[in-house]
């Protein structure tokens, strides 16, 4: 495994990670099935996690992948964008329902105008 550079502390974020979901090192370690001893020496500062393992985590808690690798925005900031996410794609499903139905009105109504002015009444 590669040494950590002292510009990227990303063992003090496992930490603030793991500690934030109330884990202990040997259950994150289960989650993406390595070690105790290596979620410690990522900790530590000493290796840098593969990737891989990282995206494990990810997949199973939710938190900001950018924060996580390079230590900018915040952790909990992922807690927002996933509600936003969520408010979001619930409104995109309203308009789109609206607009569905604005279309059925419409093509309804020229329908209608047709028929009329086929009729002569208009």
């Amino acid at each position: 495994m590669p040494k950590v550079s002292p510009d990227h502390p990303i063992g003090s974020r496992i930490v603030q990670l793991r500690r934030e979901y109330s884990l202990t090192q040997s259950r994150l370690g289960e989650m993406c099935g390595v070690t105790k001893a290596a979620v410690s020496t990522w900790e530590n500062g000493v290796a840098m996690p593969e990737i891989k393992k990282l995206l494990i985590i990810r997949s199973k808690l939710v938190f900001s992948f950018d924060w996580l690798i390079t230590g900018e925005g915040e952790m909990s900031r992922a807690f927002d964008i996933m509600a936003n996410f969520t408010e979001r794609r619930h409104a995109s499903r309203r308009d789109s329902r609206w607009y569905d139905r604005r279309q059925v009105l419409d093509r309804r109504d020229r329908q209608q105008h047709d028929r009329r002015k086929n009729s002569g009444a208009v």
